[in-house]
């Protein structure tokens, strides 16, 4: 069966489920604060997802419970059922994307659903009419479900960032933080091997993408989709409480690999029952020392990452 014939056979799937009964909980608040991840896009979210599942209990959307958007209970019950406690991540992902029934998903078609936006490519809808109150139940459900504190990674927490901190209960939120110059390259590389140009927009866009899609020079873009992506992941941490974040530094995974994972446990569930999994873990590459994409572009490159992030300081966030 084709890709295409398996997406077209769950849509079809989904459409049916509102007639799947399933058990109602009465409860209006979470038991334990929702996590939210809030990164770069190629910012490797993912892979801090990966670590966190792999090193605590922690209640997370996997490829298989992802399957169920219209119904995610049903996805919920069945995770909590086949999943193994011991489950260690492959620590594999291609763009965000990861094979295996028990990986993580960014579950993107559920947000766009609740948040009220048309199309996969659209991160932003201003007119939005987002039900907070039903999406609130909804994921209220799943926790009941899986009696774990749950954690979200999708590039949606960026743009619905004022909404998911009022109306759910300003949840945890773990700002994640990448070398910008790593990341612009990363995003460059990305679109050359996913469309075979650097014209075709890839990731994550800011709330002002209306502005960045009239840049013509496709690396000013990204860089200049990076610069304010950025801006935005700031201004979203100078709003809220600091008991309700932490920041973390993708570098810091491969410079205090132990205190980083002991901090981030303790941030998100305080369990610390598996964290003897670490020593399971495969030797993880960082990905900053990847390549650049194309020396052609080096001085290109240079020259409008100065221009955005002249001044900037990456070392004092």
């Amino acid at each position: 069966m084709h890709q295409n014939q398996i997406n077209i056979f769950f849509k079809r799937f989904n459409e049916n489920l509102n007639h799947v009964p399933i058990c109602k909980f009465n409860k209006k608040n979470f038991k334990f604060k929702p996590t939210f991840i809030v990164a770069l896009p190629r910012g490797a979210s993912t892979f801090l997802q990966q670590l966190l599942i792999s090193s605590t209990n922690i209640g997370y959307i996997s490829n298989l419970m992802a399957l169920f958007w219209e119904k995610p209970e049903l996805g919920a019950i069945l995770q909590k059922k086949f999943r193994e406690n011991c489950f260690i991540s492959s620590f594999k992902s291609q763009f965000g994307n990861t094979e295996g029934i028990f990986e993580p998903h960014e579950w993107g078609f559920f947000w766009r659903k609740w948040l009220d936006i048309k199309k996969s490519d659209q991160y932003f809808n201003k007119k939005s009419n987002v039900n907070w109150k039903d999406l609130k139940f909804e994921l209220i459900s799943i926790e009941n479900i899986l009696n774990l504190p749950l954690i979200f990674d999708t590039a949606y927490s960026n743009t619905y960032f004022d909404g998911i901190n009022k109306h759910l209960d300003q949840p945890k939120t773990i700002f994640l933080f990448r070398s910008p110059y790593s990341v612009c390259n990363s995003i460059c590389k990305a679109r050359v091997i996913k469309f075979n140009n650097l014209n075709t927009f890839y990731a994550a866009k800011p709330k002002n993408f209306n502005y960045i899609k009239k840049i013509k020079n496709p690396i000013e873009q990204i860089i200049a989709q990076v610069w304010y992506i950025l801006e935005e992941m700031l201004e979203s941490m100078s709003k809220i409480n600091k008991k309700n974040y932490i920041k973390l530094k993708y570098e810091d995974f491969f410079e205090n690999s132990n205190s980083t994972i002991e901090k981030l446990i303790n941030f998100t569930t305080n369990d610390f029952s598996l964290i003897s999994n670490v020593k399971d873990f495969p030797s993880f590459k960082n990905r900053n020392n990847i390549k650049f994409f194309d020396k052609r572009y080096k001085k290109e490159f240079d020259f409008y990452y100065n221009k955005y992030f002249k001044g900037f300081d990456y070392n004092k966030i």
